[in-house]
This record gives structure tokens, sequence and C-alpha cells, in this order.
């Protein structure tokens, strides 16, 4: 079997254990130098898929390629990969040198080799001060970088990344974010990079591939995940706060569709013909408070104040159970337990059928 030279292919790649299908007919081709984030919730199989591409789990079914080579069948080491893991992995015996160089050194690179290729990768990610001390003595973000040098050193044709800074405080995932970006930009290497932070996804992605329950839901950049969602779970998925989604009964008037449900009568873009089950969205951010009688009604029962900007969250007058979400700017407190219009624009709204859940394009 060939293969078209790629960073990395999957070709209908299946995993169960036992009778638990994980991963189904899993399709997937990463261009040499992207940066790749396999994005869902906990137990949908983005991990799995990742320790199948490393070779630590057996494929059920299906090809693997790296650079067009056919690894379906081979161990860890003869895969030309490094992965970096949730916990770092250090060797607490062994210094920061050591455990960089370990995989070199068992090898049988020479050592003038392996000290340029230890000094060159402190360097890129600003350790070149900890090489003589052990784990121990480092902090969080210290040991990750450690275990990224480690990877750096042998130079391989894949970087694979396992929720590698969900072991970090905020503010420190965020500095180490930047340093991911930068680290990438730089080495320019295939990276794929499973999380379940869409922050991460939309911040470090070249493009994202959503998972759920074992299959792909959506690949996109983070702009199209985000501004075009495939369906309505990744339209729900994608974006804090959660999108808001409307159901209700399409009616006709004249040469007009409209979508009415308790408390909204919403006029649906483009002309048909439309499912007898629609489902209207609109991000949060999108709303905007009016001057008028608006297009929703919102009860506010929260106001959440995160400095720049306002979150409000209640239910749409006239008996909807439905809970809505705006973001706007400033410190609104005086909108609590108001009801408010929220205007937003046509081209903001999102058509979704709620039988089949898919997003229908107009």
């Amino acid at each position: 079997m060939t293969a078209s030279v790629h960073g990395l292919q999957l070709k209908g790649v299946s995993k169960r254990f036992g009778d638990v299908s994980v991963v189904q007919e899993l399709d997937l081709t990463v261009e040499q130098g992207e940066f790749v984030v396999l994005l869902g919730e906990s137990g949908c199989g983005k991990s799995t898929v990742l320790r199948m591409v490393a070779g630590l789990e057996e494929v059920s079914a299906g090809r693997i390629f790296i650079k067009g080579r056919d690894v379906t069948d081979l161990p860890p080491k003869a895969r030309d990969i490094a992965m970096v893991f949730q916990n770092y992995a250090l060797y607490p015996h062994m210094d920061v040198a050591q455990n960089m160089s370990f995989a070199l050194d068992l090898s049988g690179k020479p050592k003038p080799e392996i000290e340029k290729r230890v000094a060159d990768a402190a360097e890129i990610l600003n350790i070149t001060h900890l090489l003589k001390r052990k784990p121990k003595e480092l902090s969080g973000g210290q040991r990750q970088r450690v275990a990224i040098g480690r990877c750096i050193v042998r130079e391989p044709a894949i970087f694979l990344f396992d929720e590698p800074l969900s072991n970090l405080d905020a503010k420190l995932r965020g500095h180490m974010r930047t340093e991911l970006a930068m680290l990438h930009e730089r080495l320019g290497k295939t990276t794929v990079y499973v999380t379940h932070d869409q922050v991460e996804a939309m911040t470090l992605a070249s493009r994202i591939v959503i998972f759920h329950k074992g299959h792909i839901q959506q690949v996109g950049t983070p702009s199209e995940v985000f501004n075009r969602p495939a369906n309505l779970f990744v339209a729900a998925f994608i974006g804090m706060p959660s999108m808001n989604l409307l159901e209700g009964v399409p009616v006709t008037e004249g040469t007009q569709v409209f979508l009415r449900g308790p408390g909204f009568t919403l006029a649906v873009p483009g002309q048909g013909p439309w499912p007898t089950q629609l489902v209207l969205g609109v991000r949060p951010q999108a709303l905007r408070l009016s001057s008028g009688a608006g297009m929703l009604q919102l009860q506010v029962d929260v106001v959440e104040y995160l400095g720049t900007e306002s979150v409000l969250v209640g239910k749409l007058a006239g008996g909807s159970d439905a809970r809505i979400t705006a973001v706007v700017s400033g410190h609104r407190i005086d909108l609590l337990h108001q009801t408010v219009a929220l205007d937003f624009e046509a081209g903001e709204l999102h058509v979704f059928d709620k039988t089949s859940g898919l997003r229908i394009h107009v």
C-alpha cells in the first residue's frame, strides 16, 4: 500500500477494546509542518488516536503513514516520533541534560553530537542554566520545558503532545501556550496536539479536529469551526460562552420564513426549502443591547463581570425555558433582574436541521 507524502495520514483507523468501539473508521491527513489539534470531551477517543500514532496502542483496523511510510505495525522507536506526556515522565535520578540526552545515548549517537543537540535545545527553551539540576529542583513549567527539550533533541518527523499543559496553573498555561506557538514557528515541525481545552486549540492550531464519541465532527481552521460550525455538536462545543440555540416551528408568511418559539419570532435567512424542525443559533458575542424593542427580550438572572465586559445570563421573556447568554461591554450589574432588549445582525444567525443536527448553508 502506498500513500502520498504527508506529515501524517490515517486511513480507516479504528480501535476497539473488546466489544467497545472507541475510534471508528477515522480518516485524517496532516500536512508537513502543520500544527493540528485534536479537541474533544474526555473519553471521546482523541488520546487513543494519538497513542495509536505513537505505537503505544495497536490499531484494530486501518493504516497509519508518517511521511509516506506505513508505520502501522512498527514499534514506537521505529516511527520517528517524539511524544510529550501530561505528567512530564522525567527520570528523577538524572539531571536535566541527562534526561534530554537519554534517548540519544541509547541510540549510540556520538557524544559531541549529543552535547550540541542538548545545548541547542536548551537555548531554544531558555533552560541552559538548568542543565545540571534534578527534576525535583524544577517548577512545573520548567519540567515541561525539559520534556519538550527531550523531544527536540531527537529531531523527529512528528511531535505528539498529550494534554501537556493540563497540570499547570492558569497563568503558566497561558505562558506555555505562547512558548509552544513560538517553538512551532521556529522549528516548523509537524505537530499533533491533544487537548480538551478549546482556548489551547483556538490559539495554537493551524487546524482543529473536533471529536465526539470516536467520530470526527469537523476539521477546519479555528475561524472555520467557530464561524461555520458543521453541526449542532460543534456549535454548542466551540465558543465561550456556548452558542445560544433556539428551537421552534418554521412559519411561512409570503416569501419569508420565520422560526417561532416561546418568546421569539426570528426571520430565517435564505430561501429554503426548510425541514420541518429547525434550530437557530447565535453567539453570545453577537448579541448587543438594543435601544428599541429588540429581536429578543432577555430576563437577566445573573450578571458575571469580567473586567472589560459583562456576561448576562437569563431566559427569554414569554415563557421560554431556553437559557440565553449575552456578552456586553462594561460593568452592567445594573441589568440584574431587568428585562433587556437584544439585537444582532442577520448574518450572525446560524441555521441547523434539528433532526440531522447538520448545518444548513444559507
